[in-house]
């Protein structure tokens, strides 16, 4: 079961830091085009698509496995 959870965990996690390193810079160049027709409709999705990358990251964060998780 462990080795179930930490392959779900790390995809999650991969999926969730490619997901939201896209997003930034997408949202960075929609920024840059501020004005232009779409652009606040563009930028609210992405708003949209953060609250979504943070919670597939929780998610990954909260599947891994006890023991790869550095203690304090």
């Amino acid at each position: 079961m462990a080795a179930i959870r930490e392959r779900l965990s790390e995809a999650l996690l991969r999926f969730g830091t490619e997901a939201a390193m896209d997003r930034a810079l997408l949202q960075r160049s929609l920024a840059a085009a501020h004005g232009t027709r779409g652009s606040q409709e563009a930028l609210g999705a992405m708003e949209v698509a953060r609250w979504v990358d943070a919670a597939v990251l929780w998610m990954g964060w909260r599947l891994r496995p006890r023991h790869l998780i550095a203690p304090r």
